[in-house]
C-alpha cells in the first residue's frame, strides 16, 4: 500500500527538466532541451496525450525542444534538485487523497506551488444498457427504490471514478455497492458486459463505448456539454447544479522556483491554451481547456480539499484510510 501511495503521490504528472540559472531570469534557458515525462499508473490515456500536446506547442512557441519521454521514476525527497520540474498533476488526485488518507508519505503541497490549471475532465454518469433507466432522474429514483442493489465501479479508492460516485450518493441520498477494479479499462469492460451496472468516469475511457451504444450516458457532471458527446446533457441543465465533479489537471513547480520563472511558465502556458487548435484538441479528448493564474489554481486545490475533508468529517463516504 505504501509503495502504491508513493507512486500515486507523483501520479498523473508531467515532469519538465531544464537547467535553471542562479538568477532564474530566463525560462527555458536558451538551447536547453526540455524533457516531458508522465508519472501515471497503467491508465495513462488521459495525461499522455495532453503531455504530448503541450510538448508540441511549447516547442513551437518557445523555440526550445520539449520532448515527451514517457514514464519517469517517482519523486523522492532525496532526489537532487538540479533541474526545474514542472508537474502536471491531477488536482482531484491531490485533494481527494489528502482528504481521504490520515497521513500521506508525500504531500505535493509541501514541495510544489501552482503555475496554472490546464484542463478539466468532467465525470460522466454511465450505466449498463440493461438497466431500465434513460435519464439521471430515473436513475436516482431507481436507486432510491433499490438501495444497496446496484453496483458502481471504480478504479481504486481516491480515483476520479470513486470520488464522483461517493459525491453522487452523498448528494442524492442513495446507496450503491462499490466494486473496485485495478484499472479504468477493466471497470469499463465489466460495465459493457453488464457485470457492473454503473460508473462515474471521465470521457477518454468511456466515450467510444457510449458512441457505439454499448453503455448509456445519462449526464455530464458539470455545466458545459462535451463536444465528443454533444447529446449528453449536463447536470446543471437537468436541474442539479450541485452534482458537479471533474478531474482537474494543472501545472506546478517546486517551491524554490523563482517567482519570475513561475510567471514566465504561466504566460507561456496560457498563450498555448488560448490557441484555437489547442482548445479544439483538448475538447477532442473529452476535456475543457482552462488556464488562469497560479492563485486561481491554488484556490481550486484548496476548494477541492475542503470539500472532501468536509464530506469525510461529516460521516459521508468511507472513513479516512490509514
Amino acid at each position: 500500500m505504501r509503495n502504491t501511495i508513493l507512486r500515486m503521490a507523483g501520479l498523473t504528472a508531467l515532469v519538465v527538466s531544464c537547467a535553471v540559472s542562479a538568477a532564474g531570469s530566463v525560462w527555458p534557458p536558451p538551447g536547453k532541451p526540455v524533457q516531458i515525462a508522465v508519472l501515471s499508473p497503467a491508465g495513462g490515456g488521459i495525461d499522455a496525450p495532453l503531455a504530448r500536446l503541450l510538448a508540441e506547442k511549447l516547442t513551437k512557441r518557445l523555440n526550445t525542444p520539449f520532448t515527451f519521454i514517457g514514464h519517469a521514476p517517482p519523486y523522492t525527497s532525496s532526489q537532487p534538485n538540479k533541474a526545474l520540474q514542472l508537474v502536471l498533476t491531477g488536482v482531484g488526485m491531490q485533494a481527494t487523497r489528502l482528504g481521504m488518507y490520515k497521513a500521506m508519505p508525500f504531500d505535493p503541497r509541501e514541495h510544489y506551488v501552482p503555475v496554472s490549471l490546464v484542463a478539466r475532465f468532467p465525470n460522466i454518469v454511465v450505466v449498463t444498457k440493461a438497466l431500465p433507466v434513460n435519464s439521471l432522474d430515473e436513475f436516482t429514483r431507481y436507486l432510491r427504490l433499490n438501495p444497496g442493489v446496484i453496483n458502481v465501479a471504480s478504479s481504486g479508492n481516491g480515483s476520479v471514478s470513486h470520488v464522483a460516485s461517493m459525491l453522487f450518493m452523498t448528494l442524492t441520498d442513495t446507496n450503491m455497492v462499490p466494486v473496485t477494479f485495478s484499472s479504468a479499462s477493466q471497470a469499463t469492460s465489466n460495465l459493457v458486459s453488464g457485470e457492473i451496472q454503473s460508473m462515474f468516469h471521465v470521457a477518454p475511457d468511456i466515450a467510444e463505448q457510449v458512441r457505439q451504444h454499448k453503455i448509456k450516458a445519462l449526464a455530464v457532471m458539470g455545466n458545459k456539454r462535451l463536444s465528443i458527446l454533444p447529446h449528453v446533457p449536463t447536470t446543471t441543465e437537468l436541474g442539479h447544479p450541485e452534482l458537479q465533479q471533474a478531474l482537474w489537471l494543472g501545472l506546478m513547480a517546486p517551491k524554490e522556483t523563482p517567482a519570475e520563472i513561475i510567471k514566465s511558465a504561466n504566460v507561456a502556458l496560457n498563450e498555448v491554451l488560448a490557441e484555437p487548435d489547442v482548445m479544439a484538441r483538448i475538447a477532442s479528448m473529452g476535456a475543457i481547456a482552462q488556464g488562469g493564474t497560479p492563485q486561481e489554481f491554488d484556490r481550486r486545490l484548496n476548494t477541492e480539499l475542503a470539500k472532501w475533508r468536509a464530506l469525510l468529517t461529516n460521516g459521508h463516504g468511507p472513513p479516512p484510510f490509514p
